[in-house]
């Protein structure tokens, strides 16, 4: 069986996230009917492409590391891809965040994805 190569692989990860995040948009549609619920889950799909993202930075700067000639010295590269992981992480946090604001505000739109307060599908 042949090996598919390292760099092959990140670049590969790399598209498939990059996609992902040009078919989400700004939740425009979802502020305009004041779909809270929407909103949340929109920020929560937000969050986790963005960790998914911080992933594939980590990957990349331990391959990086892996590949320097002098150890201990991280490389330039190495170090721009924990720059990007820090960056990521905190983006997701910031959007978990929304998400959690989202969650708590109540319905006040039409088009609302959100059940009423206290409601049950069924009353046994």
């Amino acid at each position: 069986m042949r090996r598919v190569p390292t760099w092959f692989r990140m670049v590969f990860i790399l598209s498939i996230t990059f996609l992902v995040g040009c078919a989400s948009n700004q939740p425009k549609e979802l502020v305009e009917r004041n779909d809270h619920a929407g909103l949340k889950v929109w920020y929560l799909t937000e969050s986790a492409t963005l960790r998914a993202k911080g992933e594939v930075m980590r990957q990349m700067a331990d391959e990086y590391g892996r590949q320097q000639t002098k150890p201990g010295l991280p490389s330039e590269l190495a170090r721009h891809c924990e720059n990007l992981v820090e960056r990521y992480t905190k983006a997701a946090e910031d959007m978990e965040t929304l998400a959690n604001v989202h969650a708590k505000l109540p319905l006040s739109g039409p088009g609302n994805t959100q059940p009423p307060e206290g409601f049950k599908l069924f009353s046994f």
